[in-house]
């Protein structure tokens, strides 16, 4: 049919290169596949009329770009006559910097001014977006910045807009907020560019304060801006502003544009409102890879990682094919569920679908597995990877791996191994290391990490001192680990408190753990997690007026203790315990399974810890409320169902309790069972009466 109507306007006398354009120019539009637009070349090529008109062959350009086919596209630019288009050179200068080819966009615009051509107004938008894509690109924006005031586009208005967005990819917020208070004239996308410019550097209150300014200037909100405004009260966390966009949205009809749904769904999961995000996500139909991807990570940043797995489910039924972004939430949902058959499953996913696996991907894999208790694969993924591409990231996220198995020694051997491959670990590396110290009782080796900082010049940061406070309170250090909490340089958070708490607890030292709650009370008033531990500690020391004080002032803020979720995974599905279930026709065997498995462990030894139950109870009620804690419940379930030559796998959403990790000890010993529990801190592996941690945890 193109041919057709090709030969058509050839044996027309009226034919017209307009006509052929437009002509084309219909075919280009409704063109929706690469296949297709690979035909309308050959046709043009053909026909030479790729090098008559400027026009379609700029559109070509356009087109290949749309499809991300960069080097189709060059390869048409350099079909054509364009040694004196100024508009082919921005055409195919847009196409490099729209697909992310920043580096070739910046050698592109080299080679035109080497060819005499001269910017304009519209070049100059694209080589400094090109620029503002990485620090490195920062000198040459400052020279491009020179080069248009000497050529006069100083007081364009798009052109100040794209100097703004440079200096503000650069991480030079300051000079992108001069060029934008020497404009002369701000529209929209002025204002836009510097509020986008703070909600990109996670400055959410000054992006706010900024369009408060914009609105006062009379100037009316476009989609491009509330996208940008949606993520700043997102990255605050406002729940009445999101509501307020939310309703702005739709009373003005931009609700309509798939960007603006996209951050809305954002914007009310970081709020998390998931309830509204849902809402938002099942009114738009019109939905794009960005529009699930969105939603997914509301769900996956709220806890909700089951929600997650089905609405992919879903996804992979639906028109729209998941990318490599959509992967990447999904595994992150996996390393949190714990599962390990899920792992399996989209890690199949990602190699049948030919995905392209970045290190960014490939580190969160090596995560995955490593919290899916498969440290074997983790190890074998991470080896994988010569050791000339391997990033510092990758070497993080396996000595992560390593700590949260408890295999400390392991961890620090890696550490060192890293170090003679000069890489030098940044302030996540010694992260890492600090807590696989901890977690391992490693308190000389954890010192010696914590003195190298200094060596790679990394400061220490609260979540360090952390790590070292956990690792000396664990060790007895009690009044070494205070010691330096008050030699910090900068304010201690509730990270460091709470290992302090914490390590009160296991020694039952009551006079530190007041100065500990105390300051954790000031900063987390709502942390109902620090009322119950420092509760705990007076119960355990007999002072019951404090322990009345402190339920009374729970109730009186409306705090309660998060409810513990056990999980476990049978048959391809997760089953979830909460301690003290409900009896019906699923949980009355697993009931009977516990009250069994107790009568044989103590048979062998079990004698109930009731330090870990309200000591104001009867003891009748204390033996009810440890048996049917939820992991107990779960590891019945497990015993009941899988097979003896599998591990039972169980995942707990709290610290599991010293009277339930004795019994699992047990259990490994009589029933000849290996059971990997994963905690909220980290795995303990129960194999012949004995757990990994050495009862360090």
């Amino acid at each position: 049919m193109l041919r057709r109507g090709l030969n058509t306007y050839k044996t027309n006398n009226n034919n017209t290169i307009s006509k052929i354009e437009t002509y084309f120019d219909t075919f280009l539009k409704s063109c929706k596949n690469i296949t297709i637009l690979k035909q309308i070349h050959s046709i043009l090529t053909t026909n030479g009329l790729i090098k008559q008109s400027v026009h379609l062959g700029a559109k070509i350009i356009i087109k290949y770009s749309d499809f991300s086919h960069i080097k189709e596209a060059r390869l048409v630019f350099n079909q054509t006559h364009h040694a004196s288009s100024s508009f082919l050179w921005n055409t195919m200068l847009r196409a490099y910097a729209n697909n992310g080819f920043c580096k070739e966009a910046l050698l592109f615009y080299r080679l035109m001014r080497k060819n005499g051509l001269k910017a304009n107004n519209f070049t100059y938008p694209f080589v400094l977006k090109s620029c503002g894509s990485d620090y490195m690109f920062c000198e040459f924006g400052k020279l491009v910045h020179c080069e248009v005031i000497r050529n006069g586009f100083g007081s364009d208005v798009y052109v100040e807009a794209a100097l703004v967005d440079m200096y503000s990819g650069c991480g030079l917020l300051e000079d992108g907020r001069k060029v934008f208070d020497k404009m002369r004239y701000k529209d929209v996308v002025c204002w836009t560019a510097m509020i986008t410019a703070y909600e990109q550097a996670e400055k959410g209150e000054i992006a706010l304060y900024l369009l408060h300014e914009m609105q006062e200037e009379g100037l009316v909100l476009d989609w491009v801006t509330i996208v940008t405004v949606a993520s700043a009260v997102g990255q605050l966390g406002d729940v009445k502003r999101a509501r307020a966009v939310h309703g702005f949205a739709i009373r003005n009809e931009v609700l309509k544009e798939v960007p603006v749904v996209n951050s809305v769904i954002g914007m009310y999961g970081k709020c998390g409102e998931v309830e509204y995000a849902e809402m938002v996500f099942e009114y738009k139909k019109e939905r794009n890879c960005i529009t699930w991807n969105s939603m997914l990570t509301c769900y996956t940043q709220n806890g909700l990682a089951s929600e997650a797995l089905c609405l992919f489910e879903k996804m992979k039924v639906s028109d729209v094919v998941p990318n490599e972004v959509t992967v990447l939430v999904i595994v992150s949902a996996c390393a949190y569920l714990g599962s390990r058959q899920n792992a399996t499953k989209i890690h199949d996913f990602i190699v049948q679908h030919d995905m392209e696996i970045n290190l960014t991907l490939w580190n969160a894999i090596i995560d995955m597995y490593a919290k899916c208790a498969d440290l074997d694969t983790a190890l074998k993924m991470f080896q994988e990877v010569s050791r000339d591409r391997l990033h510092v990231s990758s070497w993080n996220t396996l000595i992560a791996g390593y700590g949260i198995h408890g295999f400390g020694k392991e961890a620090v051997r890696l550490f060192k191994e890293m170090k003679n491959e000069n890489i030098s670990p940044n302030h996540i590396t010694f992260t890492s290391i600090l807590s696989a110290c901890s977690h391992a009782g490693l308190v000389d080796e954890g010192k010696e990490c914590f003195a190298e900082m200094e060596k790679f010049e990394v400061t220490p940061e609260p979540k360090h001192y952390a790590c070292m406070v956990d690792m000396l309170g664990r060790a007895g250090q009690l009044n070494e680990a205070y010691e330096l909490i008050k030699s910090m340089s900068s304010k201690p958070n509730d990270e460091v408190w709470g290992a302090l708490l914490l390590a009160c607890k296991m020694y039952g030292n009551t006079n530190l753990a007041k100065i500990a709650a105390d300051n954790l009370f000031h900063l987390e008033p709502q942390h109902s997690g620090y009322y119950v531990l420092m509760s705990n500690i007076y119960a355990d020391s007999q002072n019951w007026q404090e322990v009345g004080k402190l339920r009374q002032d729970m109730k009186d803020r409306g705090l309660r203790k998060p409810a513990a979720l056990s999980l476990i995974e049978f048959n391809q599905e997760l089953h979830g315990f909460h301690t003290g279930e409900q009896l019906d026709s699923f949980t009355r065997d697993v009931y009977k399974k516990v009250e069994q498995m107790v009568i044989e462990l103590k048979m062998a030894g079990y004698v109930p810890d009731f330090s870990c139950v309200f000591h104001d109870v009867e003891d009748e009620d204390k033996y009810g409320m440890l048996n049917y804690h939820g992991e107990k419940l779960a590891l019945a379930f497990g015993l009941k169902n899988i097979d003896t030559e599998l591990s039972i796998r169980i995942t707990k959403n709290l610290r599991v309790c010293s009277d339930c990790h004795s019994a699992f000890k047990l259990v490994s010993r009589v029933y000849g069972r290996r059971i990997i529990l994963r905690d909220v801190n980290r795995f303990h592996h129960f194999e012949d009466g004995l757990c990994s941690c050495n009862d360090y945890w």
